[in-house]
């Protein structure tokens, strides 16, 4: 088995588009596959035959006939293969095991990686992934491989990250490589919001074909679908939406910049500010140690739920700042929808979700044209682990020269 290089965009064969389709609508006619591909009857038949032969579809019966033989239907074999994505973050760790449909077999949470040295968390997140696949008796031959979703700046072709975060160990850590060697699984390096995004696109709830993700967990990211196409760029690390300028006068950033959004709105500036206030902070019993940063958040955003007026306060202020980078990534890209995804916004969506749709709502240069929606992710805090295993099975050969016995 193998997987493609990220760094240019999917250029689709036949059988992987019918993939696509039969992952998204679930059970189709070969007649509908014609009509939503464009693709001749001919082509269709001959590609749906050797999925047949390969064991990734099946037929499940009849359609209701049109006055015609009825239409025979296709569904994915959805224990044909799996994919696991990895979602790495300084305060908390996620893993999702999906099966060839795309769906979620199994997930299981596992702490940040800000508190060990890389080796230790790649052993521990090998270790869980053999977990995983052994309590739910999915076979090692039959996963297409792993997608280990982080912050940037990165390497992909190389599997690495190029930041000291969250300690300079990890610099040029070979991650990619060395967790494929633990696990004797392909593995892919994925940005934590594009993989956010590519999960909405495929399995999520946005209908849009053009659409931008801001993702926040310990750090802030960006993504955009521009016509159904994850965007990458000229390379890996693109829609920085954290670091762009909201206060120019603002501290410098260790991007290079001064007054990035991140450092102003993002998970570890509200809870900075919320630890300021010491009566606040003891009430919520609020660590303050980078590595507690979305648990201390995820209780701001409780208390603000609860109706506190000084949590609420810290939100809509995080909002603010949101929403103006918002305003840029909407105007760049001509978008009319934006997803809020990540462990952040799992817990604090509403309330800044609603401060950030008022901003951009007011400041957006199209929206008189077409007013912006602002919507939660459908995978909540799973997003990018959810969009890293789709990215398997979307890159993944499973071609049969390229697929070894069994696999």
């Amino acid at each position: 088995m193998a997987l493609a290089s990220l760094h240019a965009p999917i250029q689709p064969s036949a059988r992987s588009r019918l993939l696509d389709l039969m992952r998204t609508r679930g059970v189709v006619s070969r007649v509908e596959l014609v009509g939503a591909t464009g693709l001749t009857p001919g082509t269709i038949s001959n590609v749906v035959r050797e999925l047949l032969a390969d064991g990734l579809v099946r037929e499940v019966g009849q359609g209701r006939s049109r006055g015609g033989q009825p239409r025979r239907l296709l569904r994915l074999c959805a224990e044909a293969h799996y994919a696991v994505g990895v979602q790495m973050d300084r305060c908390t760790s996620s893993l999702v095991l999906s099966d060839f449909g795309g769906q979620r077999v199994a997930e299981m949470t596992l702490p940040g990686s800000g508190s060990s040295s890389p080796q230790e968390m790649l052993q521990l997140l090998a270790d869980r992934i053999g977990t995983l696949l052994f309590d739910h008796a999915v076979a090692l031959e039959r996963v297409l491989g792993v997608s280990l979703v982080t912050h940037g700046p990165q390497d992909q072709l190389a599997g690495i990250l190029l930041a000291p975060r969250p300690t300079p160990d990890w610099y040029g850590q070979p991650l990619a490589p060395e967790l494929s060697r633990l696990t004797g699984l392909p593995v892919l390096l994925e940005n934590d919001a594009t993989a956010a995004a590519l999960g909405e696109q495929w399995l999520g709830a946005v209908a849009a074909d053009s659409f931008g993700v801001i993702y926040m967990a310990s750090g802030l990211g960006g993504g955009v679908v521009v016509n159904r196409e994850v965007y990458r760029g000229g390379g890996s690390n693109t829609v920085e939406i954290g670091h762009i300028t909201v206060d120019a006068s603002g501290a410098p950033c260790p991007c290079g910049n001064r007054g990035c959004v991140e450092n102003v709105s993002g998970s570890a500036a509200v809870v900075s500010r919320a630890l300021g206030n010491s009566a606040f902070r003891d009430r919520l019993d609020l660590q303050g140690s980078p590595a507690s940063t979305l648990t201390d958040f995820r209780l701001i955003a409780e208390a603000a739920n609860e109706g506190d007026g000084f949590a609420r306060s810290l939100l809509l202020d995080a909002a603010q700042g949101l929403g103006e980078a918002a305003v840029t990534l909407v105007n760049l890209f001509g978008l009319s929808t934006v997803v809020l995804a990540g462990p952040g916004f799992a817990a604090a969506g509403p309330l800044m979700r609603d401060g950030i749709a008022e901003v951009l709502n007011r400041a957006a240069f199209n929206r008189e044209l077409q007013p912006v929606d602002v919507v939660l992710s459908s995978h909540g805090e799973l997003a990018a682990a959810v969009g890293g295993s789709l990215q398997v099975l979307r890159t993944a050969n499973t071609a049969p020269a390229a697929r070894g016995a069994g696999a």
